[in-house]
């Protein structure tokens, strides 16, 4: 009986020794261990789109019907609130085909450049400068991206301005207001989230609505 309590004793003092060089520890030089920290370090780069900068996206007009609460026994606001927002959808594509080209130049400028600096900051531990960490807007080359995009940013607004002004006239002040939140709502959406406070890079995406890049539609 001694003898089986010792063997035990053995078995169990070799078993808590044998687990921190198994388990590949913190301090372990183990694959598992570093690769699990870098993959951590590196945040997912928020892919810029011009046309999300710009604001070019389509309205669901059924989704807005609803959220607007129009009775389906009326057939003739449903009608005109339809059509005002078809209307908006054909205007903002017109927009997104006419810039297509200029808009996809820059994604693939703009998202090149990213990935590089991205990847510099990471060779070098993921540390910025001081020069990385001022002010954007005073960037020549941000300014000029946004001077090439302003334009159709503009033309959105417009059209942007016009719907609302067209719905404003055919609902009534209640419906009007869920129309504004739900409009609202809808840009929220677009908007791209980075996943790490890190991606600052991603900025230039987070100005405006969303959109497929190049301008595309949903």
């Amino acid at each position: 009986m001694r003898i089986l309590l010792v063997i035990v004793c053995v078995l169990s003092f070799s078993f808590i020794h044998a687990q921190p060089g198994g388990g590949g520890g913190r301090q372990g030089g183990g694959p598992g261990g570093s690769s699990g920290m870098s993959s951590q370090e590196r945040p997912k780069m928020v892919e810029f789109s011009a046309s999300k900068v710009a604001g070019i996206f389509n309205y669901d007009d059924e989704a807005a019907i609803k959220k607007i609460k129009i009775k389906k026994k009326d057939k003739e606001l449903i009608l005109k609130v339809r059509k005002s927002i078809e209307k908006y959808n054909n205007r903002v594509n017109e927009i997104a085909l006419l810039n297509k080209d200029n808009f996809d130049t820059l994604n693939v400028y703009v998202n090149a450049k990213m990935k590089a600096m991205q990847s510099s900051r990471s060779e070098s531990g993921s540390r910025m400068d001081r020069s990385d960490a001022s002010d954007d807007s005073k960037d020549p080359e941000r300014a000029l991206i946004e001077a090439k995009i302003n334009p159709a940013k503009i033309e959105v607004k417009a059209a942007e301005v016009k719907l609302n002004k067209g719905l404003e006239a055919i609902l009534s002040e209640k419906q009007y207001t869920k129309w504004i939140k739900y409009q609202t709502f809808v840009k929220s959406e677009q908007n791209p989230k980075p996943e790490s406070n890190q991606s600052s890079n991603s900025g230039m995406s987070s100005g405006g609505q969303g959109g497929p890049p190049g301008g595309g539609m949903r």
